[in-house]
């Protein structure tokens, strides 16, 4: 535990997204659990810090840095442990004499983060992860689980980006959303955690999320609030994606425990890979978002979300004591996942994914660690993905012992108790949960723990039965072994599992009987299970047994309809179909059990038996029994994993009646979809030539009768139709989301049947390619891009393992090469959500490509193309794959554009697949190159004497496969570079960083490799015979890699000499973490004196480019440096420090074929000129006097009074006093008043010539604390001092002067509250006597104060505005406005985003609508800006005018969200015409203008403002449906002969019209709107109509009546009109009556 702990943390973080700069300041509130405290570590791997405070004072302070290189190797692949970590970063001295509570203030900088702290996609996020080690990459904290706090976050962004506005949302809950004090161009957003919390579970996101919604129901309602962010204006797409949330949290709060948080939140993030949990806060790849209409990414986001939203409960609110107890946090947040799968889809759905999941556990299970050890470190990547699988399996398992073994209902009464003992603070650990186990349900699960929780591996099970007619017994036998039977791992060790397995029997009766069987820890257990009935041979051979068991199972299938709900007449009698009606079952081919073997069926003595069938195991079965029996169970059996094991053991067994069996469960709706679907493919199995292709005959006969149409002979003779006839499918119907699965499944295993040729048969390549060709969707509501996807896979899959395929010769002709390119043909032309279906034919053109000898398809060009940086990264990641799969790593230039790719730090997730596709591809090569080698000589030699050596080929393979490849590489320098560089670049991706550090280590050798450790009985020996290249070329890395030099020092040097080829470091750059990496601003002021330069020698006479060499040489340890710096006054100001040294070098993105830079070439850009401080909202600190701060003479702050010899305030008075100022200090509006004026940092220079005596809220703090008054009068004459002050410089109706109003609203009601006396009633000052002074300054001043520049030109103040301001004022002095209104939850989403879809239609579009018609009007030329009295020669213009407007300022108010109303915006416009028609008399030119102008505003305004009801009309959204009808509707305009000088945008220099954009105002083309399309930037499909009358009234304002342009401008409205028609959007377009 640490020295002291963190009671509160305020971080302001200030965010540049154009220069990917995070500036920070941070205040930890302190608390020692030491008497005497004088070193505070904190953790800080990322920021580059700049100052530390303590307690006001300036404080020493040094960074720990990595010193040897076993710490960097550690470091890096976090490999060890790492005591950097745990001990912290950042060491800060505590001053002489600062003793209590501590106040400590840091001031750093965060320089284009790629770990931690991501940009990407124009949007900034955290990469949170609930164990610590990513908060640190962003803030200086205590991240540790066990350290938690309150926490005030300011995120300073700017309004808007490129257009969009900007959003931060970030945990907790919302507080305030205000404009800058100093920037009405940015904004500050406070967000308030009021719930202790780990700094390793916080997040935020920011960034243009223009698609936002509230989601609504019980389950929002509980948690405060659940909303979505979307970029890109997929706002409908996240209400679809996040609907299930509001639902998932309503069923765990009432199942297990209130929502811990106050609100919760969903974003959604570009590139993102996997899913990001911090309190409060999930942040989702877009890969999960999906539209209203698909089906298979709405399963995929239930499971993601369900799940992220359980671990909101356990993972942010509740996490691990310990690393051991890791598993627990996972487990629980699995289990209570599982449970809502069971409400939210059913039973069935829960048990088949938990029968797979545990499929799947036992599969992975060898060689594994188990989940909890001593000494155990944090998960890595294989690890987590793992213990994800294997702990709610685990838990689900020891639910079903305590349910059964005890009296509870198992884990649902444990979470609940472990949530409540997590309010106070505690974390979960392992032996207290299974002690609350053992309290609530009376059952010891400790032996269960060891075998599954502190132990490795899954048992295996061999049994076999037989029935003993003497004693009328059933006698099972049981072999029991384990996965890790074969293990070398050390930790992996067999055990033999203990516990209870029930077996049912369904007994002659046709009752099931259930058994227990107590396994003991023995490899042979023998049972003996007493049969209940008497016995008797079931009598199966006669056809009345035969339709009995069919009429029973038809029966046991209707009950389950009923429970389902399904009432389907056609599939009323599939149990018995092709056993009444002769020719179906001539036509199908039906064959009944026992026809073929009468002898077998008539000796069985029972029906079936299940073992352990209540899955309480997770283990492999090895459990055999005849074939009929299976069907018996798959017919009769409703369970539905117990219909999974049927159709698992049927598929192996192959015979014509177990054809059949499966042939009816697959076409009986009634049967659950997955197991339909498993027994398609099983279908598949049995397609051979033994069975006369049986499996093949029933495949297509139920696809043609269930998904295509009949044939033109008539339904009555479908049936007998040859399968290889050729049929058209069905038009799509995917209503019945089983009947959907379930084609999707038939299809796929027709592509799975091989003939002798190893290609699908003609009839499935039939079908496959007539589903493809004749593809009808539209009459679908639900998206078939999957669907097409899927069926391209299915097209490869038919030819990829033909003989046939492989060596003749293949045209363009080829019907699946062509499907397959027309479709991503099309896709590319429209495309998919996804783009799914490009990404499907990219694969399947890479499999054909590798496969196809005698042709080339793989086309580089394509591949190339699709890899570039424009493309989305589902298309890119298959690209890259299938480039480096065709050109590999032995050619220079692709091993170098490789390497380029997977260290990219812009790539994201494509950086970390193309380096885990390098690093597979290396050991695959690796063991293709050892296969013929014969250099090495493995040998294993036992410690015993005399034991014979053994050869281990693999192992050997591996080896020297490794030697031969890395020599086919080559000594390329260039290579060793850029993967070097990667490796020690900590702005690269930690995943991708990590696995080109395992590469780099295993080609070049720079650091030695560590194997497990021997087990005690054997020891290995390893020989190695190599070449004389390989000899001179370990000479070079075995003598850095050697165990001496492993704790040697590290230092860097910048070397005027070349680069050494002798010294294998040479290459490597700067270690990560000593300095920030190359910026691309220009900012000298950027490095940290905290930093020291490792190397003693700096460039002289910086110009860029400065061509840098770097040297790795040993040296002496240096100890960090320390530094200390003046306190400054801003928050966000800058220190100016000496530029760095050198620089990394860094490689840029390659796209396509295009060269890297050597080493050599790779040059570096100084700093040229300092960055302008940005200044921001100023914190609760102490005030710190500034290096340099010029201000007037009398200037001068009013000193602080002394404390009377009299005694001061009492205590009760004190506290009265802190708690008024606390309660002004967390006022959204207060930041302004908290520190003095800084006349320079605030752009306000005549502030002490116009305020006498200053004071803040901050000094007054100070005084208190030091006892400076002796009245509580002379406190409260102070505080108003400050808001009169407020009052006097700033005039009314400005932000600050609104502020001061806010605050001292609060004030006075919390004074009045406290009940404290105003003593100093004669020395009061009265707003009156402020606002005279205020009155006779406010003239001459406003020009030079900051606050002013928000005034507007032309804004002249009236008596009516005068009496509007004393209304507002008065207003505020009876309820504080802005945002102390955003307490209230339903106003979250008004503050965060005015880009919100809204279904009553948005006002401010339809203004912005409205004021774009109107500049597009040729009467609109007059008003398009500020009259101009000398330019436009009427002197007397302003004499006459009093208020002045005009559109261009109507524009600029209402970009900055200026109106609060449509009447406020209305009033404007009314306001240019009422001048114009004040000025100028009733025959003048400019008066006509006005009229016609106003004519066409109330066209307009009526238009677009006044709806059937009289409010706004509804603006339809821009769904999927909508952004397909505009697309085809913008074709046929662009098709159009009318459309050529619209399709481009204008060129005036190439037109030759120079005055074009001198007219035109909002150019608008049909190629802009086509690529809007692309983007989803129209909302909603009035903005859309809304662009296309854009074009139309350019055209018009622009060409003359009768010109040809103009023509052509008539003609396009009019077809633009009978389109828009069709859909009723020819509303929101003018056309003449």
């Amino acid at each position: 535990m640490s020295d002291f702990g963190v009671t509160h943390q305020l971080v302001t973080l200030d965010i540049d997204f154009e220069r990917q700069l995070v500036r920070g300041i941070t205040e930890l509130s302190i608390e020692p659990r030491v008497s005497s405290l004088g070193t505070i570590r904190l953790h800080c791997e990322r920021p580059v810090v700049r100052s530390v405070w303590v307690n006001g004072q300036t404080a020493e302070f040094r960074r720990q840095q990595v010193k040897t290189r076993r710490q960097l190797v550690h470091k890096l692949l976090r490999t060890g442990d790492d005591t950097l970590h745990d001990e912290g970063d950042l060491e800060i001295t505590v001053p002489q004499g600062q003793t209590g509570s501590l106040k400590v203030r840091i001031e750093y900088y965060v320089v284009r983060p790629q770990s931690g702290l991501v940009f990407r996609g124009g949007i900034v996020y955290t990469e949170t992860h609930v164990n610590p080690s990513s908060a640190r990459r962003w803030v200086p904290c205590l991240d540790d689980m066990g350290e938690r706090s309150t926490w005030d976050l300011f995120f300073v962004v700017p309004a808007s980006v490129g257009g969009e506005a900007v959003t931060a949302v970030a945990s907790g809950e919302l507080s305030s959303v205000v404009p800058h004090p100093h920037d009405v161009a940015r904004r500050v957003v406070r967000y308030i955690v009021s719930t202790a919390t780990a700094a390793c579970t916080l997040g935020f996101a920011a960034g243009p999320l223009t698609g936002a919604c509230a989601l609504g129901g019980a389950g929002a309602e509980a948690a405060g609030g659940v909303f979505a962010f979307a970029p890109g204006g997929r706002a409908a797409d996240a209400q679809a994606t996040c609907a299930v949330v509001p639902e998932a949290l309503e069923f765990y709060a009432r199942e297990f425990g209130a929502y811990p948080y106050a609100t919760y939140k969903v974003v959604f993030v570009e590139g993102l890979a996997g899913v990001v949990t911090c309190a409060a806060l999930t942040l989702v790849g877009t890969d999960v978002l999906h539209g209203s209409r698909e089906i298979e990414a709405a399963y995929e986001a239930r499971r993601v979300l369900g799940l992220a939203v359980a671990r909101q409960w356990f993972g942010a609110f509740v996490g691990a004591a310990a690393w051991g107890d890791q598993w627990l946090v996972a487990g629980l947040a699995g289990f209570m996942a599982a449970q809502f799968v069971r409400h939210h889809l059913g039973a069935n759905e829960q048990r088949y994914r938990l029968k797979r999941d545990m499929a799947r556990m036992c599969h992975a299970d060898v060689n594994q660690k188990p989940l909890s050890y001593p000494e155990q470190g944090p998960w890595e990547a294989g690890e987590a993905a793992f213990a994800e699988v294997k702990a709610p399996v685990v838990l689900y398992m020891l639910d079903r012992r305590m349910v059964k073994g005890g009296v509870s209902v198992g884990l649902q009464r444990v979470v609940p108790g472990v949530l409540v003992a997590a309010t106070g603070g505690a974390a979960v650990d392992t032996a207290g949960f299974l002690r609350t186990c053992r309290r609530v349900s009376g059952v010891d699960a400790s032996a269960f723990a060891a075998q599954w929780v502190f132990a490795s591996g899954c048992p295996v099970f061999h049994v076999g039965y037989a029935f003993n007619r003497k004693k009328l017994a059933v006698e099972i036998t049981l072999h029991q072994e384990s996965t890790n039977a074969r293990a070398t791992a050390p930790w992996a060790r067999a055990q033999l599992f203990a516990g209870q397995m029930t077996a049912r029997i369904r007994e002659a009766d046709g009752t099931p009987y259930e058994h227990v069987l107590d396994i003991r820890r023995e490899h042979v257990g023998r049972f003996e299970v007493q049969f209940n009935t008497k016995y008797k041979r079931i009598r199966r051979s006669t056809r009345r047994f035969h339709m009995r068991q069919m009429a029973a199972a038809a029966e046991e299938l209707n009950i389950n309809a009923e429970v389902l709900g399904l009432d389907d007449e056609d599939d009323s009698n599939i149990a018995l179909f092709g056993a009444e009606n002769a020719a179906e079952k001539r036509d199908w081919r039906v064959v009944e059990w026992g026809e073929d073997d009468e002898e077998s069926l008539a000796s069985a003595t029972f029906e079936w038996i299940r073992m352990d069938s209540d899955l309480e195991w997770a283990c492999v079965m090895h459990f055999e029994q005849p074939d009929f029996m299976w069907a018996a169970q798959l017919q009769k059996d409703r369970d539905v994993v117990a219909q999974l094991d049927a159709v698992d053991a049927l598929q192996h067994l192959p015979s014509a009646a177990a054809a059949t069996t499966l042939m009816r469960t697959v076409m009986d709706a009634r049967v659950f979809y997955r197991v339909r679907a498993d027994a398609a493919l099983a279908l598949a199995r049995l397609a051979t030539p033994e069975l006369a292709w049986i499996g093949l005959h029933h495949l297509a006969k139920i696809y043609k009768r269930r998904f295509c149409l009949p044939p033109r002979a008539g339904e009555d003779r479908a049936d007998a139709e040859d399968i290889s006839a050729p049929r058209l499918p069905r038009p799509n119907n995917f209503a019945n989301i089983g009947e959907y699965f379930t084609q999707l499944a038939v299809a796929a295993a027709l592509s799975n049947v091989r003939d002798r040729h190893g290609e699908a048969p003609l009839p499935a390549r039939r079908l496959l390619l007539a589903t493809a060709r004749y593809n009808d969707n539209s009459e679908n509501v639900f998206s078939d891009a999957r669907f097409l996807a899927a069926l391209v896979r299915m097209l490869a899959n038919c030819v990829v393992a033909s003989k046939q395929f492989a060596e003749r010769a293949v045209g363009a002709d080829d019907a699946v090469l062509f499907e397959i390119e027309r479709l991503r043909r099309a896709d590319a032309l429209v495309p998919s959500p996804h783009s799914v279906v490009t990404c499907a034919c990219l694969d399947a053109l890479t499999r054909l490509s590798v496969v196809q000898r005698t042709h080339a398809l793989f086309n580089p060009l394509l591949f190339c193309a699709m890899a570039d940086a424009q493309a989305g990264v589902a298309v890119r990641e298959h690209a890259v794959g299938a480039l480096m799969l065709h050109w590999g790593l032995g050619d220079a230039r692709a091993a170098r554009y490789f390497a380029a790719v997977a260290s990219d730090e812009r790539g994201g997730r494509v950086s970390e697949t193309a380096a885990r596709f390098v690093l597979a591809l290396t050991v695959v090569r690796a063991m293709a190159y050892g296969k013929q080698h014969s250099s090495l000589l493995f040998q294993e030699q036992q410690q015993k004497q005399g034991g014979a050596p053994e050869h281990i080929d693999t192992d050997a393979r591996l080896v020297g496969g490794l030697e031969s490849f890395i020599d086919s590489l080559g000594d390329s320098r260039e290579l060793q570079t850029i993967m070097a560089s990667a490796v020690h670049d900590s702005a690269l991706a930690a995943h991708a960083r990590r696995l080109l550090g395992l590469l780099h280590m295993l080609v070049y050798q720079v650091v030695d490799s560590s194997v497990p450790p021997p087990t005690a009985g054997q020891r290995k020996k390893l020989k190695i015979k190599m070449g004389a290249r390989s000899r001179n070329r370990n000479k070079l890395h075995v003598r850095n890699a050697s165990s001496g030099s492993d704790d040697t020092p590290l230092a860097l040097a910048v070397a005027d000499e070349p680069l050494d080829i002798d010294d294998s470091f040479a290459l490597l750059p700067q270690i990560a973490g000593t300095r920030p990496p190359a910026l691309v601003v220009e900012d000298e002021r950027m490095n940290s004196p905290a930093y020291e330069p490792l190397a003693e020698t700096k460039p002289e006479g910086v110009d860029p480019p400065v061509r840098v060499k770097l040297k790795l040489k040993l040296a002496k340890p240096r100890s960090p440096s320390v530094s200390t710096l003046p306190r400054i006054s801003s928050p966000l100001a800058h220190v100016p420090a000496e530029p760095p040294a050198g620089q990394v070098p860094r490689v840029s993105q390659v796209s396509g074929a295009a060269q890297i830079p050597s080493a050599t070439q790779v040059s570096l850009t100084a700093p040229k000129t300092p960055a302008v401080p940005v200044p921001g909202p100023e914190l609760k600190s102490p005030k710190a006097p500034s290096k340099a701060k010029p201000r007037t003479p009398k200037a001068k702050p009013a000193p602080a009074k002394p404390a009377p010899e009299a005694t001061g305030l009492t205590s009760d008075q004190r506290k009265a006093v802190h708690r008024v100022l606390r309660k002004l200090g967390r006022h959204p509006s207060a930041f302004p008043f908290m520190v003095p004026v800084d006349v320079v940092r605030d752009g306000c220079p005549t502030y002490y010539d116009i305020v006498q005596e200053p004071m803040d809220l901050g000094t007054i703090r100070q005084r208190l604390d030091a006892n400076a008054y002796a009245r509580v009068s002379d406190v409260e004459r102070d505080v108003r001092l400050v808001f009169s002050n407020c009052s006097l410089f700033n005039p009314p109706q400005t932000p600050v002067y609104n502020m001061g109003k806010d605050v001292e609203s609060v004030f006075i009601a919390e004074w009045d509250k406290c009940g404290l006396s105003r003593e100093l009633a004669d020395t009061h000052i009265g707003t009156g006597e402020v606002k005279q002074a205020g009155d006779a300054k406010k003239a001459s001043d406003t020009k030079n104060s900051g606050e002013a520049k928000a005034k507007r030109a032309g804004d002249t103040p009236t008596s009516e505005a005068k009496k509007a301001r004393r209304a507002s004022k008065n207003k505020a002095k009876a309820k504080p406005s802005g945002a102390d209104e955003l307490d209230d939850p339903d106003a979250i989403m008004a503050y965060l985003d005015d880009h919100a879809q809204v279904t009553e239609g948005d006002w401010r579009l339809a203004c912005r609508r409205v004021l774009q018609q109107l500049q597009a009007q040729p009467s609109a030329l007059e008003f398009m800006a500020p009259v101009d009295p000398v330019k436009q020669g009427v002197p007397t213009y302003f004499d006459i005018v009093k208020n002045p407007m005009d559109l261009g300022t109507i524009r600029k108010r209402l970009d900055r969200s200026h109106y609060t109303s449509p009447d406020q915006f209305r009033d404007d416009v009314m306001l240019v015409l009422d001048n114009c028609f004040l000025f100028n008399p009733p025959d003048t030119f400019v008066h006509a203008q006005g009229r016609a102008l106003q004519l066409v505003f109330e066209r307009v305004w009526a238009q677009q403002m006044h709806g059937p009801t009289g409010g706004i009309p509804p603006d339809l959204p821009m769904d999927d449906a909508a952004v397909d009808r505009a697309r085809s509707i913008l074709a046929r305009l662009k098709r159009d002969e009318s459309a050529w000088p619209f399709v481009r945008p204008v060129d005036p220099v190439a037109l030759g019209v120079p005055t074009y954009f001198d007219i035109v105002k909002n150019p608008m083309d049909l190629s802009t709107i086509q690529k809007r399309l692309a983007k989803r930037a129209y909302k909603c499909v009035a903005d859309f109509v809304a662009d296309i009358q854009l074009i139309i009234d350019d055209c018009f304002l622009f060409n003359l009546p009768g010109s040809p342009v103009n023509a052509c401008g008539v003609a396009l409205r009019d077809l633009a009109a009978s389109l828009l028609r069709q859909d009723n959007w020819v509303q929101w377009l003018s056309v003449p009556s």
